[in-house]
C-alpha cells in the first residue's frame, strides 16, 4: 500500500490549481490523501474502462504529483507502478485507456526512476521486453537528456516497451480455437468411362467382322 517514510512524514507540495477547495482541504489529512490515492490507482484495473481512463487521466497523476518530493517506500513505488501496468492488462486494448495509462505511467517513470532502481526491475519483468531498447531509454531518463523535440519519439519508445502489458480483448480471452481435421470427401469420385474403341474386347468382336474374314 502507498506510504512513506515515517521518519520523515509526509510534506505535501503546494496543492495544484487542478484541485478544488475541497481537495486541497482534504490533502491536509494524511490518512485521507493516502485513501484517496490508494483508491485511484486500485481503480485502474477494475473492469470499468470509463472510470480507468478518468482516473488514468486526472485523478491518478494530480494526486501522485503532490508528494513526489517526499521520501516515498521502495514498496509504494513498486506498487503504484505495478497498478498503471496492471491496468495496462485489463484496459490497454482500448485506445483511450491505452493512451492513458501510458502517459501515466511514463510520468511515474520520469520522476521517480532517478531514485528508485525498482522501476527499471519491475520494467525488465514485462513480456517480450527488448533489453538493449530498454538500457538506451533508461539511461535517457536518469540522465534527463531528451530535449522537448524528442518528447513524441520518447513516448513511442516508451509504449513500445510496455506492449508487452497490454492484455487481450476481453472478447477473445477465453475463445477457443478451432480445429478442423481433413474430413472424408461426401461423394465419390465416378469412375472414368472408357472408350468403347479402346476395349481389346470390343476391338475382337470388330476383328470377326472385318473385310478379310468375310473374303474367308
Amino acid at each position: 500500500m502507498v506510504s512513506v517514510d515515517s521518519s520523515q512524514g509526509i510534506q505535501m507540495n503546494t496543492p495544484s490549481d487542478e484541485l478544488s477547495e475541497l481537495g486541497k482541504c482534504l490533502l491536509q489529512s494524511e490518512d485521507i490523501y493516502m485513501t484517496l490515492l490508494a483508491i485511484c490507482f486500485n481503480s485502474l484495473s477494475w473492469e470499468d474502462t470509463i472510470n480507468c481512463q478518468r482516473s488514468a487521466s486526472v485523478l491518478c497523476w494530480t494526486l501522485l504529483k503532490q508528494v513526489l518530493g517526499c521520501n516515498l517506500l521502495p514498496e509504494a513505488v513498486t506498487w503504484l507502478y505495478t497498478s498503471v501496468l496492471k491496468g495496462l492488462q485489463m484496459h490497454g486494448q482500448h485506445e483511450g485507456c491505452n493512451a492513458a495509462l501510458t502517459q501515466l505511467a511514463l510520468l511515474i517513470y520520469e520522476s521517480l526512476r532517478p531514485r528508485y532502481a525498482e522501476l527499471r526491475f519491475i520494467m525488465n519483468q514485462i513480456p517480450d521486453i527488448h533489453v538493449e531498447a530498454l538500457e538506451q531509454f533508461d539511461q535517457k531518463t536518469i540522465q534527463s537528456t531528451v530535449s522537448k523535440a524528442g518528447e513524441k519519439k520518447k513516448k513511442e519508445q516508451f509504449k513500445r516497451l510496455i506492449a508487452g502489458t497490454v492484455g487481450k480483448p476481453l472478447g477473445q480471452q477465453f475463445k477457443k480455437e478451432v480445429h478442423i481435421r481433413n474430413l472424408p470427401s461426401l461423394f465419390k469420385k465416378p469412375k472414368p468411362t472408357k472408350d468403347m474403341l479402346e476395349n481389346t474386347d470390343t476391338a475382337c468382336l470388330i476383328t470377326l467382322f472385318s473385310s478379310d474374314c468375310d473374303s474367308c
